[in-house]
């Protein structure tokens, strides 16, 4: 009797700590397994933060690196004369095609197919027979002056008064403050005073 006795309290101690064991084992997995959760949600929370905000810098840097474009004029022998916008960078070549392309009677040998357009730029295509405009009249002397918004630094070096550092000054503020509208923002350009801007001003073009 005494020995049933022994073997029903070993027999009962044994389950208790089965049943201890058991239940320590489901609390540290729940404690466990409730961390893991939470630490993968904010894990997916913060990659997910991290795309949202990967896609919106690139798309403002799309928005802020745009395509820069130019209204040209487009005349004389052309099927569709006008006035064109399109973007910095294109030919005299894009110009025309624009508007049509060249009519019938229209002069190729006196055009420029493959001149850098420019903002306000007029592009005009003579006639078979019609006098050639280049070496006289406004037009042609614009085109002879150096485009100060546009000019890199060998052209500005053709200015009377223009070595290396005063066209590297030249490039730098236009590339920080934009294009120059008239001779007195030159001023502004470290190294360039009146004298320097009256040597030079009948040589410069704004357009």
């Amino acid at each position: 009797m005494n020995r049933n006795l022994m073997y029903a309290v070993a027999a009962g101690s044994a389950a208790v700590v089965v049943l201890v064991v058991f239940l320590l084992l489901f609390l540290f997995d729940g404690k466990g397994g409730g961390k893991n959760t939470e630490s993968e949600d904010v894990f997916w929370e913060e990659e997910e933060t991290a795309e949202a905000e990967i896609e919106e810098t690139s798309g403002q840097k799309e928005k802020n690196e745009g395509p820069v474009h130019v209204v040209i004029d487009v005349k004389g022998a052309v099927k569709e004369p006008g006035v064109y916008e399109l973007k910095e960078g294109k030919r005299v070549i894009d110009a025309i095609d624009e508007a049509g392309g060249m009519t019938d009677h229209a002069e190729p040998k006196a055009v420029n197919f493959a001149e850098k357009l420019y903002d306000a730029m007029v592009v005009r295509v003579p006639e078979e027979g019609e006098e050639e405009l280049s070496g006289t009249g406004s037009a042609a002397e614009e085109e002879e002056k150096v485009r100060i918004n546009y000019a890199e630094a060998a052209e500005l070096e053709t200015l009377p008064g223009i070595g290396p550092a005063k066209a590297s000054a030249i490039i730098s503020y236009r590339e920080e403050k934009g294009f120059f509208e008239s001779g007195e923002d030159l001023l502004n350009v470290s190294g360039i005073g009146e004298a320097s801007l009256e040597q030079m001003k009948e040589s410069l073009s704004f357009h």
